[in-house]
């Protein structure tokens, strides 16, 4: 169904950026192009299908741009959805759009900075790896592999090792002109290596647009 709150939220915000930058009107409205959501709606039903979330479940979202698609489809299934993205204007608007959304909490840096975790201390009740039951990833192609998230030697215990029921869902792509796709992947095979040695892909996928193939796994971190 859709917000209809929601879509007024953001239909008041491009009415008020188009009247003052294009630029970023743009950018809000490339999140909710056909392409995205094709590949998103892709991910979010193989989510579904696999039954892993409920009420007391906690997401986190790298590289959630807006979160234009994947918020709203999760945010009445969940109790906390963590969206996290170096963009600071980015996270300034989603904070906008989604403030009379208090389960979504938008936050501003590099998920492979530990200083973006340190955050949580002063909250002692949250804690990453005890409580997150989904890692989402739509945009590997813009950062370092997955694998090389919190590894090791630098981390005595490599941040993929610490979850305890966690699983992941990730995408990636083979379109190599999309402006800040610095780890595109060719094929599937070489997504699977860009995987932490730890990641048991339960489903996998591939969506074909206009531009090229995005790919798509999901799967269970296991540590046990």
């Amino acid at each position: 169904m859709i917000d209809i709150k929601l879509l007024q939220i953001i239909l008041d915000n491009l009415i008020a950026s188009s009247m003052k930058d294009v630029g970023d009107n743009k950018d809000l409205l490339d999140s909710y192009s056909p392409n995205q959501f094709k590949s998103k709606l892709n991910l979010i039903n193989h989510i579904k299908s696999l039954n892993i979330l409920d009420k007391e479940s906690e997401i986190v979202i790298f590289g959630c741009w807006y979160g234009s698609i994947l918020v709203p489809a999760f945010y009445d299934d969940v109790k906390l959805i963590t969206a996290i993205d170096i963009d600071r204007k980015v996270i300034l608007k989603s904070k906008k759009i989604y403030k009379d959304y208090p389960k979504v909490d938008f936050i501003e840096g590099d998920v492979f900075d530990k200083r973006v975790w340190h955050r949580f201390k002063e909250d002692k009740d949250w804690d990453l790896f005890k409580r997150c039951n989904l890692v989402i990833n739509t945009s590997c192609e813009n950062m370092k592999s997955m694998k090389d998230w919190g590894p090791s030697p630098e981390y005595k215990t490599p941040w993929w090792k610490r979850f305890k029921n966690t699983y992941f869902a990730f995408q990636s792509h083979n379109i190599y002109d999309i402006h800040d796709s610095k780890n595109c992947v060719e094929d599937m095979d070489e997504f699977k290596s860009q995987l932490p040695d730890n990641a048991k892909v339960l489903i996998e996928d591939t969506i074909e647009d206009d531009r090229g193939i995005r790919f798509t796994l999901i799967g269970r971190i296991c540590n046990e």
